[in-house]
């Protein structure tokens, strides 16, 4: 045998060496490219600061929470969006108390990530369960709302990162989806926040108590004056020769009790609404005022009763109108 093939020249070895050496560190450091949401602190994150209960093994590292990218066309499986597709499969039990909820509020809001090693990243996105959401089945895309989104452009971020977003108006325990999608591989990190909109911070297992519900706003509560020159939308109200009236339709310089786009909802000292007392006299019907139901008019000297909303309508013509 020719010991010279057995022997291999020291370049060589220095070479294949390097090799190595390089395939070792970049895989090192797609390996350990990862992150976690410390503010607000996540349901991963208060697994491993021992507050959520019967996590697995995301307590020793909730910054791998990894799973395939393209969310929400590709990625997870519905159901396993809060592990990663599966990763630590007791993230993904769903139960109104099952969590620790952290007190947030709707408006403007900074997150913030806590990289264990900087990746280049395609973008960051934001999501908010829906209203209506079912908080004890399993979250899925359906449930989720996008209302933030930041495209990084494939840059290498530093190991802390933040982002400034604009939350949607919720009440009560909705669960927030913080999406981190790298740029030079297939896979994305999952971060989910359980948040309590009403403020507090609750305990695992602790209901969210709801809010009192507040008391109805009576109509022409801090209702402005009409003016000519404004403009109102369909549910605005006004204050017009002391009665109260709500626009069903834009409007502008069209005089409440003239036109149809007004109608009176509250006639305030005016008030000729219910049953006629006895005492209080019944106005003569006009048809460019607006009536609702129980109002009371006079036309052709018989008292009439509105039985909904009409303008217009002649009390002895109309089924809008029951002589009294």
């Amino acid at each position: 045998m020719n010991l010279q093939i057995l022997k291999m020249n020291p370049i060589h070895l220095l070479f294949g060496g390097l090799i190595l050496l390089a395939l070792s560190i970049s895989f090192s450091i797609t390996a350990s490219a990862h992150g976690y949401v410390d503010s607000p602190s996540s349901r991963a994150v208060l697994c491993a600061e021992g507050v959520n209960e019967d996590c697995g093994g995301v307590v020793h590292e909730p910054q791998s929470i990894e799973g395939p990218g393209n969310f929400p066309e590709e990625g997870v499986e519905d159901g396993e969006i809060a592990s990663g597709g599966g990763v630590f499969p007791e993230l993904d039990e769903q139960g109104e108390d099952r969590w620790a909820k952290v007190g947030m509020s709707s408006g403007a809001y900074t997150f913030n990530w806590t990289l264990t090693a900087a990746h280049a990243t395609a973008n960051w996105d934001y999501y908010v369960t829906k209203e209506g959401w079912d908080p004890n089945s399993p979250l899925k895309r359906s449930d989720l709302e996008l209302f933030c989104s930041i495209d990084d452009e494939g840059k290498r971020p530093d190991f802390t990162v933040t982002h400034d977003c604009e939350i949607p108006e919720r009440e009560g325990y909705h669960v927030i989806l913080a999406y981190w999608e790298v740029a030079d591989t297939a896979n994305a990190f999952y971060q989910v926040i359980d948040a309590n909109f009403d403020g507090d911070f609750v305990e695992p297992g602790e209901p969210t108590d709801p809010e009192e519900p507040e008391e109805p706003e009576q109509p022409g509560d801090g209702a402005p004056n009409w003016d000519a020159n404004d403009v109102y939308l369909g549910g605005d109200e006004v204050s017009y020769e002391g009665d109260i009236y709500q626009a069903l339709w834009w409007t502008q310089g069209e005089t409440p009790g003239e036109a149809d786009v007004w109608v009176l909802v509250d006639a305030g000292d005016n008030d000729n609404s219910g049953e006629n007392d006895g005492n209080q006299e019944v106005p003569a019907w006009n048809q460019n005022k607006a009536y609702l139901n129980n109002d009371l008019v006079t036309y052709d000297g018989k008292t009439y009763k509105a039985l909904w909303w009409t303008q217009g309508e002649t009390p002895d013509e109309s089924s809008a109108w029951e002589q009294q």
